[in-house]
């Protein structure tokens, strides 16, 4: 053993040699700490966390390319899994506007606007050179710096990973003998944080400059490469990738990241988007919320048409601004800052089509300070807000308050549920029924994927509480993502997920049942098997991808002239005398009779946010009281 782990230590001290030196040779690349929280991850091989996703702009998406293949993200797939052949690797790319300055917003810990994950997965690659073009570099410093450490705010144990693609100002300093400012600028952050970085920009212009290939044959539009300026590209990626696992030995569980000091004194790492719902923005006059958005990836937009209408956003930070969607037929706004004289930011007159736009209001704000803006429609048309840009903090609504005042909060902002369960429904959960009633522990557990996670995050039983002050319910949610009845079927896995929680309830629901009402049954009958005793609940889907069955075919009530889930789910139900909810029918009719869209409700394309949530636990309430 002591020899095995020597030997180990001094294989990787000189993997780690090797690995200085070939940096030292190939200055288009730097290793610095590596990133060994990826690679254990690589190795590990875990479900749900290979995910790279790419922050970055039209050399990302690879705009131009023949073979699509040959975008350097594809490549970086390509180099970790020569090294990782068992390891599951998912590329995300997020293209955008706005270069690193958007980015500092896009990447914040809570995304509310666009309900999008960006920081999934573990390991980050960010690529901005060419939409930082021309931006001001002591605002690239700090929104450049600041996203880095969104990302590690975001999760400790992410890695990241800075690359820099090739401009044709870029090449102009190389060719004077000098390194990019913006490059340079990027390289002190990549060392402060420990980052590695891939500078294809310098690796492109050195074959450039040695006459191997014309900068007109490299990128057709002085930014985005061709199929030969990728294969360049490739080149760079592959040998980068090989030193970079070389470099860095495999930890045997990831460390999380601590923060060091911000490099640049005026850099803010509160970046967000805050949501126009949100309890810091007061409205006056006019306007529509959870409204339609016709272009992605917006789930909802706040709307108006009437002119005078204002917003009041009451804040603390350094910078605020705006994210909306702008077309045809688009109003002007005016905005003030700290009572300062209204400003006007006109409509954009050249869109032909709805088209995102990002703008920054005021920034060098003292951040430590109470500032307000006040945003007004100021002519005829429309204004489609997503939200404001905030590098920053606002109050938070739900300070002080219990669980249970919190999610009566968010409910009384809601318009009321109308849903009136059926008579005889408690008929199977004699006990359970006893126990809310008379008193006593009722042992709740509850089955399924994450959307039962949110009927969990709901605190249901809470409401259920209150309903039964003698009952305390013990809710253990025993889930697994993405999965249903067809995986807790097989292998006696009913008893390290139902059985050794011991329960008196067994609630079984979400949407990744895949349609098997049978695999339901076989669950419900091991069970019953071992703890004869325990009742069960089943509940038919909420929520989910709009595509998933139970919405593509909603009907308000069961259709009993196919085969269905929610109708097979019925049958099985009534059969083995388990409780029955058809939560389908009343949940989506909510949603339709709200006069919102869908994505109001949502917090990515398949889960509630704590509106849906409320959805369903206030449904649970009303079908468990008598």
């Amino acid at each position: 053993m002591v020899t095995t782990a020597l030997q180990k230590v001094c294989f990787c001290a000189l993997l780690s040699v090797g690995a200085m030196r070939a940096a030292e040779a190939a200055e288009f690349y730097q290793i610095h700490g590596g990133i060994p929280n990826s690679l254990h991850y690589f190795r590990a091989n875990i479900v749900g966390n290979q995910y790279l996703f790419f922050l970055g702009n039209s050399v990302l998406a690879g705009t131009g390319l023949k073979d699509a293949n040959l975008r350097y993200s594809a490549q970086m797939v390509q180099g970790f899994k020569r090294h990782f052949p068992e390891a599951a690797v998912i590329e995300t790319r997020h293209m955008q506007p706005g270069g690193s300055w958007f980015g500092l917003f896009r990447c914040s810990r809570g995304q509310a606007v666009f309900g999008e994950v960006i920081c999934s997965g573990h390991l980050a690659i960010l690529d901005f050179a060419a939409d930082d073009r021309g931006a001001d570099l002591e605002r690239v410093k700090t929104s450049l710096e600041g996203l880095v450490r969104q990302v590690i705010l975001y999760r400790a144990t992410h890695s990241q990973i800075l690359v820099y693609t090739l401009t044709p100002e870029m090449l102009q300093a190389y060719r004077a003998g000098q390194a990019p400012e913006y490059i340079r600028i990027s390289e002190q952050i990549a060392e402060h944080y420990g980052i590695p970085s891939l500078n294809l920009a310098r690796y492109a212009a050195e074959k450039i400059l040695a006459g191997e290939i014309t900068f007109e044959a490299f990128s057709a539009d002085g930014v985005n490469p061709t199929d030969a300026g990728a294969k360049i590209y490739a080149a760079a990626v592959a040998e980068f990738i090989d030193a970079l696992l070389a470099a860095t030995p495999i930890p045997e569980q990831p460390q999380r990241r601590t923060l060091p000091p911000p490099l640049f004194p005026d850099t803010d790492d509160n970046g967000r988007i805050v949501a126009y719902e949100d309890a810091a923005v007061q409205r006056s006059g006019n306007w529509k919320p959870g409204q339609a958005s016709p272009i992605g990836p917006f789930r909802h937009l706040l709307v108006s048409n009437e002119v005078g209408a204002t917003l009041t956003l009451r804040f603390q930070g350094s910078e605020i601004g705006l994210i909306d969607v702008v077309d045809k037929g688009g109003a002007d706004y005016e905005y003030a800052v700290d009572a300062a004289a209204f400003r006007k930011l006109p409509a954009p007159q050249d869109v032909t089509a709805p088209t995102m736009r990002t703008v920054s209001l005021a920034n060098g704000l003292d951040r430590q300070a109470e500032h307000e803006l006040v945003l007004k429609v100021a002519s005829p048309g429309t204004v489609r807000l997503g939200g404001f840009l905030l590098n920053g903090r606002v109050a938070d609504a739900f300070a002080g308050l219990s669980t249970l005042e919190r999610i009566d909060a968010i409910y009384a902002a809601m318009d009321p549920l109308a849903y009136q369960p059926p008579a005889g429904r408690h008929a199977n959960l004699p006990r359970t029924m006893s126990k809310l009633r008379d008193g006593g522990e009722l042992r709740m557990v509850l089955l399924g994927d994450s959307i039962m996670g949110n009927t969990s995050g709901s605190s249901f039983e809470l409401l259920l509480m209150r309903n039964y002050p003698k009952c305390k319910i013990v809710k253990i949610a025993s889930l697994r993502s993405s999965t249903g009845c067809t995986y807790y079927r097989e292998d006696n896995r009913v008893q390290e997920y139902v059985l050794k929680h011991n329960p008196d309830l067994l609630v079984i629901g979400g949407i990744s049942n895949r349609g098997d009402a049978e695999a339901v049954r076989s669950v419900v009958q091991q069970v019953r098997a071992q703890k004869p005793d325990t009742e069960v609940l089943l509940l038919t889907p909420v929520f989910g991808a709009v595509r998933d069955e139970h919405i593509r075919t909603f009907t308000r009530e069961i259709d009993t002239t196919t085969s269905n889930f929610r109708f097979n789910l019925q049958k099985v139900a009534a059969e083995e005398k388990c409780a029955f909810f058809d939560m389908t029918g009343p949940w989506w009719a909510y949603i339709q009779d709200s006069g919102k869209t869908y994505g109001w409700f949502m917090g990515d394309a398949v889960h509630a946010n704590a509106r849906g949530c409320q959805i369903i636990g206030r449904l649970l309430e009303a079908w468990f009281k008598e």
